[in-house]
């Protein structure tokens, strides 16, 4: 028996592009996302559980609860456990026909407030904070290990 068709590791290190798809509709732009078992999450995971566990031990005040300094750094993490998930966008201009099917694809940039996204951490950062609904769609993508599926077998 043969199980290739159950690997999620590979696709989940590289990553895996998805249409994006917000408020119930497709957008005309692909996310590059890592899955949560690639290595690159899961050392960004452990890095994190280090920082909250110091940052709980330090701050931590006699009535148990957090100062507001360390509840926003404990918030931005969030935004870093997003980011850490993006490898890659791609725009799509699309060509339609009479009937408003898709007749034609080419790749486009992306901009965002007038300003080109590229592959990189700011323009990702930029992104996440002007569309933070996409947060939730990168989170749920790369939970999913079905969606890191290698191709199946063809034994």
């Amino acid at each position: 028996m043969n199980l290739d068709n159950l690997v999620t590791q590979d696709k989940e290190e590289s990553g895996e592009w998805f249409p994006v798809e917000l408020y119930g509709k497709r957008q005309d732009f692909d996310l590059l996302i890592l899955g949560d078992d690639s290595d690159t999450v899961t050392k960004f995971s452990r890095e994190r559980m280090k920082k909250i566990k110091e940052i709980a031990a330090k701050e931590k005040k006699s009535n148990g609860d957090f100062s507001d300094e360390t509840l926003d750094s404990m918030l931005d993490m969030n935004d870093e456990a997003v980011l850490i998930r993006i490898a890659g966008i791609r725009g799509w201009k699309k060509e339609y026909d009479k009937k408003g099917k898709v007749i034609g694809e080419a790749e486009e940039t992306v901009t965002l407030n007038g300003k080109e996204l590229k592959n990189d951490k700011e323009s990702f950062k930029l992104l996440i904070t002007k569309i933070p609904e996409i947060k939730e769609f990168i989170l749920s993508k790369a939970r999913d290990r079905t969606n890191f599926l290698s191709e199946p077998s063809r034994n």
